[in-house]
């Protein structure tokens, strides 16, 4: 008899926290439901935009020929585009070059330093003098043997 007398206690015990969770499962049902219901009508919609993408795209009746075509045709452009960013790219580094080498040279001036040109060009114009001075002491030196030949005779 106590079995059944705990038994019946227990049930008793859990009553309210059993109706509560019931009511939250019918909570739940209820939202699901909603849930179940906007997603059949998404479903729905989003099939209907399918079928509209499909009916427009099996107007347009594709063949490999159109399709090499059109390709073809969006390489071309491509090729065009590259073309004319490779001529601006070629024109700007120009340009830029140009922009530096006038900085350099602006520079170079301001800072009263020479150019590499400037020391190449003057390094010739030494090496030009010395060979005209060798050539000039071969003379003189010519000259004085001779000289002294001509005196000692």
């Amino acid at each position: 008899m106590a079995d059944k007398n705990s038994s019946m206690k227990v049930p008793e015990f859990l009553r309210e926290p059993l109706e509560a969770a019931q009511a939250r499962l019918v909570e739940i049902e209820v939202e699901a439901q909603k849930v179940l219901k906007d997603l059949v009508q998404k479903g729905k919609e989003s099939r209907k935009d399918v079928t509209v993408l499909v009916q427009r795209l099996s107007r347009q009746d594709w063949h490999m020929n159109e399709l090499r075509d059109r390709v073809t045709k969006l390489r071309d452009q491509g090729m065009e585009r590259a073309q004319e960013l490779r001529g601006r790219a070629e024109s700007f580094r120009s340009e830029a070059t140009e922009k530096l080498e006038e900085l350099q040279t602006k520079a170079v001036a301001f800072l009263g330093v020479a150019t590499r040109e400037q020391v190449e060009e003057l390094s010739k114009e030494l090496e030009r003098l010395s060979r005209r001075l060798d050539k000039a002491d071969k003379v003189r030196k010519t000259r004085k043997g001779a000289k002294r030949q001509t005196a000692e005779v």
